[in-house]
């Protein structure tokens, strides 16, 4: 299948989780960010006790599953739970800008398991150029989305 419809189909899906569960891309991004660190330090690890399991890929490769996956699932968990938002405007943008954050971190172990050639290779290897900046401004807009959280407040009655 083309590198551009794959990356298509990827973000199509990440949008649509994001955008109908209504959560904020805050918590979702540094989710993101706690899933890359946690999927550098555990897939080499991971993917040994996941093939002992008994799953077995050829292609893609077991390793770039299991990268994805840790990569994904600490967002995954909060799309069930944390703060939303209430305009379909800001669901939208938080959604995209979601969706091309978790591509970005995700284009590693996609590399791995994606034939490369023609156009596709081009497309990827511009979001490669470029995935530093945009994981970089990913994070930053995630902060910067947490400081619109309305948490509540707390009354100090004296009993």
């Amino acid at each position: 299948m083309n590198v551009a419809i794959v990356l298509l189909i990827l973000l199509t899906v990440l949008f649509a989780l994001t955008f109908f569960t209504k959560r904020r891309f805050g918590v979702l991004g540094l989710a993101l960010t706690a899933g890359a660190t946690l999927s550098g330090l555990w897939t080499p690890d991971v993917v040994p006790i996941v093939q002992q399991a008994g799953v077995e890929l050829v292609a893609p490769p077991l390793s770039s599953v299991v990268a994805a996956a840790i990569i994904l699932l600490p967002a995954v968990v909060l799309l069930f739970s944390g703060p939303t938002y209430s305009s379909k405007l800001q669901r939208a943008i938080g959604a995209l800008v979601f969706s091309l954050l978790a591509l970005a971190f995700m284009l590693e172990p996609l590399g791995g398991a994606l034939v490369l050639e023609g156009d596709g290779k081009r497309l990827f290897d511009i979001l490669v150029e470029y995935r530093v900046w945009i994981i970089t401004a990913g994070i930053l807009l995630a902060l910067a989305d947490l400081l619109f959280v309305k948490t509540p407040k707390i009354s100090k009655e004296k009993h």
